[in-house]
């Protein structure tokens, strides 16, 4: 008593989106490897120091935060000591935490 069951087959393949999955966006993830960033500290042969506000602001972001070494090219040792720097200065005064930070006299800081 085995029934067989009449399957449709449709005669055209709809064609689905092709969305990968979680897991594959990290297997598809390559460096690029024609662009080898430079270390601008090892480059000019400086360390990073808490004094020099115009070198340590250009690895701040727009909104005060600092930059990565991966987006930089910093090597390990020189982004340990600009991150150092960067919280020196920002203790001392030198640099804002914030966009709207304010200052001593109440008023916001504008950089």
């Amino acid at each position: 008593m085995t029934e067989e069951k009449n399957i449709q087959k449709p005669t055209q393949v709809e064609s689905k989106p092709n969305i990968p999955k979680p897991n594959m966006a990290l297997k598809n993830f390559k460096f690029n490897p024609r662009r080898n960033k430079i270390c601008f500290f090892t480059e000019q042969d400086i360390t990073p120091d808490y004094r020099d506000t115009n070198v340590i602001s250009k690895f701040l972001s727009p909104s005060k935060h600092m930059i990565s070494a991966r987006k930089t090219g910093t090597t390990a040792k020189n982004q340990r000591l600009l991150s150092t720097a960067i919280k020196r200065a920002r203790y001392l005064g030198l640099l804002p935490y914030t966009i709207n930070h304010k200052g001593l006299n109440g008023n916001w800081m504008t950089n």
